[in-house]
């Protein structure tokens, strides 16, 4: 192999396949010294050298260990190994002009309040547009439950979330309820006691600020910030308890061409007072479980379809033209599903175990009376479970030889 700036990319399917990828950029730009405003990146097969469509995304300012460099490949790779061993062809790095904006690509407005502060976001690409609410009350009234949440999904010019009135091109009769998304609580471990309940914290009447955004050719981002809420519990480090400043952090992405969402969520926490500080450890990440609600009216429903022994994604889908659907796919398990909740029919809620981080894709669907579930099982394997992955090239890593790939020519 060539003394070049490289990465190596995996496969860990046994088909070919071609995607994003996603991947930290804090060690790629110690390591090659090259800055996001000249990164070129380029299909070691290709002879052509083309450039991919990449774009470097700031996560959260205050971290920029979470920089995420995110390209695209569309030339399928050969299949690997699961255990990501096996490499599938090799990216190249290097600095020259990256390939300019263009017709097309994801992008996202941030609506903004008379009082200067953010009020939503508004999701753009070419199969979606996603209406994404800041703040409790967004019609300024005093329904002030809608903090967090997707108030409108338009899968292909058409509302996803009241399929039947937007088929008969209504708008303003649509369920003023209507939601998807909403992180409406979240579970905590309460002090180190056996006595000592969860700690619960609710979101959905609390307004979010922004942290970052960006766009690129391949995604349009954001990262949001829940209102602080205090915290007394365990320190997942030092075993003792802190009182502890938290924020629960969103980080929701729209690709290129998608009909789906990918949301990271975490949580960040301070110490309130000085006591409570720890030398080198001054943010604390927490566990913690995730519970979401819908609101969606897609009348008479198939039962909502959950694959065990491993629950980590359902769909949900209407019986009735034009079978609007909704799937779920999450990087932990699912630990309860209801539907539906508090017997209205048009509700769902849906709670994941705890962990440190979690990873949710949020897919829409319409004019599948069949399959619906099983493109939530694919999506959930490819883009969850078993995604394309790439790193920095190393000496001991496995090499391919190039006639088992597909080159490019000119």
């Amino acid at each position: 192999m060539p003394s070049l700036n490289l990465l190596t990319v995996f496969n860990p399917s046994n088909y070919w396949r071609s995607g994003n990828f996603t991947i930290p950029w804090q060690a790629i730009a110690q390591k090659f010294q090259i800055s996001p405003a000249e990164l070129v990146l380029s299909d070691l097969r290709d002879l052509t050298h083309q450039p991919l469509k990449a774009q470097i995304d700031r996560i959260d300012p205050e971290d920029p260990s979470r920089d995420t460099l995110v390209f695209h490949l569309s030339q399928p790779i050969p299949p690997g190994t699961e255990d990501y061993v096996l490499a599938s062809t090799f990216i190249r790095l290097d600095r020259g002009k990256p390939i300019p904006p263009g017709v097309g690509e994801p992008y996202l407005e941030v609506v903004y309040g008379s009082d200067g502060r953010e009020r939503g976001v508004r999701f753009v690409n070419n199969r979606l547009i996603i209406w994404f609410n800041f703040i409790p009350a967004p019609e300024d009234n005093q329904r002030n439950w809608f903090s967090g949440s997707a108030s409108s999904v338009q899968l292909d010019r058409q509302e996803i979330l009241d399929p039947f009135r937007a088929a008969m091109g209504e708008w303003l009769g649509q369920d003023p309820e209507k939601r998807c998304m909403q992180v409406s609580k979240l579970h905590l471990p309460g002090i180190a006691s056996p006595k000592s309940p969860n700690y619960q914290v609710s979101l959905f009447n609390h307004s979010y600020r922004l942290v970052s955004q960006s766009s690129g050719p391949v995604r349009a981002t954001i990262t949001i910030a829940s209102e602080p809420f205090d915290y007394m519990g365990t320190d997942p480090v030092t075993g003792q308890n802190r009182h502890l400043v938290c924020e629960l952090y969103r980080v929701i992405s729209l690709y290129a061409g998608a009909d789906y969402l990918i949301e990271e969520l975490f949580i960040k926490g301070k110490p309130k007072a000085q006591e409570d500080r720890i030398e080198g450890a001054e943010i604390v990440n927490l566990d913690f479980g995730v519970e979401y609600f819908a609101h969606m009216n897609l009348g008479q429903t198939q039962d909502i379809e959950q694959v065990f022994p491993v629950p980590d994604w359902f769909a949900v889908g209407s019986t009735t033209d034009p079978y609007a659907a909704y799937g779920l796919a999450t990087s932990l398990h699912i630990e309860a599903i209801a539907h539906p909740y508090e017997e209205n029919t048009s509700r769902f809620s849906w709670q994941l175990l705890p962990g440190k981080s979690v990873k949710c894709l949020h897919l829409f669907m319409r004019g599948q009376p069949q399959g619906f579930d099983a493109q939530v099982g694919h999506a959930w394997y490819e883009l969850i479970y078993r995604p394309l992955n790439a790193e920095i090239y190393q000496d001991t890593d496995v090499k391919i030889p190039l006639q088992n790939t597909r080159l490019v020519t000119a």
